[in-house]
């Protein structure tokens, strides 16, 4: 069976995304500080490693055990993310370095840690989530904003580097969805309203984002390299 590594799988996007690769019959090692939602799921095709993504070497450590158990590392998910609302001017050097730390430089490190496996296999897809607001800013979100927008920088700068591999690099930009990070910050009822602005008449779900990261992910995929694709349900066109 093939394994897919995702990061941040205790929650949210990532957690769905877990769930929806055992159902397809993937196994996957999962990545998260704490267990969360994944507790619930009984599946032997499920590994779960507690790592920090500022952790460099426990994710090598990690991807050694998938591979110690994998014919093929087939693919791997950065959706570990912090996001915290903070005005511009009360923006403390210690949140920005947080929000680089975890949101930029922990991508960086998960695909440090897989690279070598996807070099040595000649394939490999990594799809890592950047966000709407990389391009159009939100209010009291400047560290975020520009974690993700970097996040875009290093997708289309791996996916040159490494195409001729046979390895893959592609971003999935989420609108507003139903997730925890906008609950941190907004009421349901507020959440909910803003699909009124969207032009297909809705926010987003996780589902809606791993539909595209499992077309990523695959052999359907295997021409598209280097692209951020934008499941914002049409938010920004006009």
């Amino acid at each position: 069976m093939e394994t897919i590594i995702v990061t941040g799988a205790g929650s949210g996007i990532g957690f769905a995304l877990t769930e929806r690769l055992l159902a397809e019959n993937f196994c996957v090692s999962a990545w998260d500080t704490k267990e969360g939602a994944l507790q619930n799921i009984q599946n032997d095709a499920l590994t779960f490693h507690s790592l920090d993504v500022r952790d460099y070497n426990g994710m090598v450590d990690a991807v050694a055990d998938a591979a110690a158990g994998a014919q093929t590392i087939a693919g791997v998910a950065t959706c570990a993310a912090i996001y915290r609302a903070t005005p511009f001017l009360e923006l403390t050097l210690k949140d920005w370095e947080e929000h680089f730390s975890v949101n930029l430089k922990g991508t960086l490190f998960a695909c440090q840690a897989v690279l070598p496996r996807f070099l040595e296999q000649r394939s490999g897809s990594i799809v890592m989530f950047s966000s709407s607001i990389a391009r159009r800013g939100a209010l009291n979100s400047s560290a975020y904003a520009a974690t993700k927008g970097g996040v875009l920088g290093l997708m289309r700068a791996l996916a040159l580097d490494h195409a001729r591999a046979g390895i893959r690099a592609n971003a999935i930009s989420p609108g507003i969805a139903d997730t925890p990070m906008p609950r941190q910050v907004m009421s349901e009822t507020d959440l909910f309203e803003r699909g009124e602005d969207i032009p297909l008449g809705r926010i987003g779900t996780p589902v809606d984002m791993v539909e595209a990261a499992m077309f990523l992910l695959s052999k359907d995929a295997s021409f598209v390299t280097g692209q951020d694709i934008r499941v914002n349900g049409g938010a920004g066109l006009f």
